[in-house]
């Protein structure tokens, strides 16, 4: 789902798109938080014992009048033994007047929003069976965004209804199975509206009649789905269709608009073709290019991704692509938990941004990254996992779940390079038990560490399920010779375990215009960097491939020499025979021994970076200076001779 509410048209296109952010990560922050006990919503396939195979909802609807009539038959498949009652999620508001099974009515209980329907004798492992249960009434004012909504268009004239499940909808409006453990291998949604609205939903149009002054949709989806991604959407609508050419064949883009925004709507859509080759060049082929990929305006304040057919408040560049990249990640490959939602949504988010990268789209990269950075880095703390899937809010959080969600994924294609990051995203995708199924966090990351051949387990304990991000202190100098002495300090925007990562940096001057990357892993670590020529100014990560918040100082050699001092560590002190020195990274090429007089006793020309062991038995008891000659300057520290 898209968090985008869009603003007036006279603003330029990059002030819109960072006002239409703020604007809807308010809306969400206004949303009440809905803190039900999610057993009610959560239970497997196991706990229900059942396996829908296929639903057909057929209702009656006028999007002037919120009410639904209708019936949903559910067949189903059974997984355990002895399964001895079927249990569907309905609202209690809303009223089951019959329940056949076995052509035969039978008795039920509604209460605690759950249907439960016991079987005269239980059904063995295997068997295949369904249930029609007739319904009516009016669907609850639901918290989260609303799963049954009505509003008007055309300078409030004209009625519009509209359906939004995501997350815990769905039963708000129909009886159903409200998890993340079993997809409807496949649906038939039949819409009965008053004549003159038309019907958007998931799957092909295969039949629309007109009788008695009302109008018939039959809708066929035939690849599996979420219950929260079924929807419908009904008003005047007027459709235009575009078309994408793909290496499967051509995908019909059907869209639905306003009367009133049909002109806007061609051109969006339109523009949206490029988006979509992209898309199938870096992910694959639309996931559903059998069936179509299309629209229907709405009212709510932004863009929800149901299954072949995006709702959508307008048909801005932004809105587009990021619900267009939802038929891969979320409708495709949907999280298996709404702890997992930026597997939905960063990705959306990401995807986006991508298309700006690729020179498509009204924004730039530069400044898209510019915008998530600042988003993420406002607040210190939040994990892009879940902490609490009983918060809408929490769940949709615009910095965590769409902004950082986004960034992890930039922060992983840096790290495994993009041929080892797209490569691990299409396995994933096309992974037998991920595809047209649900995926989960430990999947995408064994898929990014089979390509790449790196362990990830760091990246997403700090990243994933870690809080905040790290803020870097570098100091860098640069010596007669060109080589150029850094050291990095890194600190937590909230206490947390070092960042390590790869950090990239640019050198400036005269005629020097040069790019290298350091592994950073720990606190103080220095480096040398020997480049071609005297340089002004050392740029941290200016492409912007971090999440972080940075300070960079260059520093007098005499501040090096002081640092180089300081690092210099001598044991046993005082001592009887062999000295050890630990000079970590510092890269040491000569070691001298003074005593008090300033005359030198001792000397090596061992060159060494971590430690050395030094004989100094020939030595009189007394005190003596050691000095080490490094890349980054000389250092000295003391010791007692017994």
């Amino acid at each position: 789902m898209n968090k985008y509410l869009l603003l007036l048209g006279f603003l330029s296109l990059a002030v819109l798109a960072q006002a239409q952010d703020k604007e809807h990560y308010q809306l969400l922050q206004n949303e009440q938080n809905w803190a039900k006990n999610m057993t009610n919503f959560r239970g497997d396939t196991e706990s229900r014992g059942f396996d829908v195979t296929h639903q057909e909802l057929n209702i009656e609807v006028d999007p002037a009048v919120k009410a639904i009539d209708g019936s949903v038959t559910t067949s189903f498949k059974v997984t355990k033994p002895n399964l001895t009652e079927l249990v569907l999620d309905l609202a209690d508001e809303l009223t089951v007047s019959n329940i056949l099974f076995q052509g035969n009515s039978v008795t039920f209980s509604h209460t605690g929003g759950k249907i439960t329907i016991p079987f005269a004798q239980a059904l063995s492992l295997g068997t295949q069976e369904q249930v029609k249960i007739f319904y009516n009434g009016e669907p609850p004012s639901g918290a989260g965004f609303n799963s049954f909504n009505l509003a008007t268009h055309d300078n409030n004239t004209v009625p519009v209804m509209w359906t939004l499940s995501e997350p815990y909808g769905a039963y708000e409006w129909w009886p159903c199975k409200q998890d993340l453990t079993d997809k409807i291998d496949s649906l038939d949604f039949i819409v009965t509206v008053p004549v003159g609205n038309k019907v958007g939903s998931n799957g092909l149009l295969v039949e629309e009649s007109t009788q008695n002054g009302k109008s018939t949709y039959h809708w066929k989806h035939r690849y599996p789905i979420p219950t929260y991604l079924v929807a419908f959407a009904t008003t005047n609508y007027v459709e235009h269709t575009d078309t994408v050419t793909s290496d499967s064949g051509n995908i019909v883009m059907l869209n639905y608009a306003y009367p009133e925004n049909q002109d806007g709507a061609k051109v969006g859509t339109h523009n949206l073709i490029e988006v979509m080759q992209l898309f199938n060049d870096l992910y694959g082929v639309y996931p559903f290019w059998k069936e179509k990929y299309g629209h229907a305006q709405f009212g709510w304040g932004g863009g929800m991704e149901h299954t072949t057919m995006t709702f959508c408040v307008n048909f801005h560049h932004g809105l587009l692509s990021h619900e267009l990249a939802h038929q891969w990640f979320g409708d495709d490959a949907t999280c298996g938990s709404w702890e997992d939602i930026w597997l939905n949504e960063g990705f959306a988010t990401y995807s986006e941004g991508l298309t700006y990268e690729h020179g498509i789209g009204p924004n730039t990269f530069e400044n898209w990254l510019t915008d998530k950075i600042n988003t993420i880095t406002a607040q210190p703390g939040g994990s892009v996992k879940v902490d609490d899937t009983t918060s809408v809010n929490r769940i949709f959080s615009w910095r965590l779940s769409y902004c950082k969600g986004a960034m992890v994924l930039h922060m992983l294609r840096w790290t495994v390079g993009d041929d080892h990051y797209f490569q691990g995203l299409r396995e994933y995708l096309t992974d037998p038990t991920i595809q047209y199924s649900f995926g989960h966090t430990e999947q995408l990351k064994a898929h990014l560490e089979t390509t790449s051949g790196m362990d990830l387990t760091e990246f997403f304990d700090s990243w994933y399920s870690g809080e905040g991000y790290p803020l870097y202190q570098v100091e860098w100098s640069q010596g007669a010779d060109n080589m150029v002495h850094i050291k990095i300090n890194q600190t937590q925007s909230v206490p947390a375990n070092y960042f390590k990562m790869k950090i990239p940096f640019h050198a400036v001057g005269t005629g020097i215009d040069e790019d290298f990357n350091v592994q950073n892993d720990f606190n103080g670590q220095t480096y040398d960097i020997q480049l071609s020529g005297p340089i002004t100014e050392l740029q941290f990560d200016p492409k912007q491939w971090l999440v972080s918040k940075h300070t960079v100082t260059q520093v007098p050699v005499s501040t090096v020499n002081q640092s180089v001092s300081e690092q210099l560590k001598l044991a046993p002190n005082p001592v009887h025979d062999v000295l050890s020195l630990t000079a970590k990274n510092l890269n040491v090429e000569s070691l001298e021994i003074f005593d008090l007089s300033g005359k030198l006793v001792l000397r090596s020309n061992t060159s060494f970076s971590d430690q050395q062991n030094l004989d100094v038995t020939s030595l009189k008891s007394g005190s003596y200076v050691l000095v080490a000659q490094t890349k980054w300057g000389k250092g000295s520290t003391s010791f007692v001779k017994l």
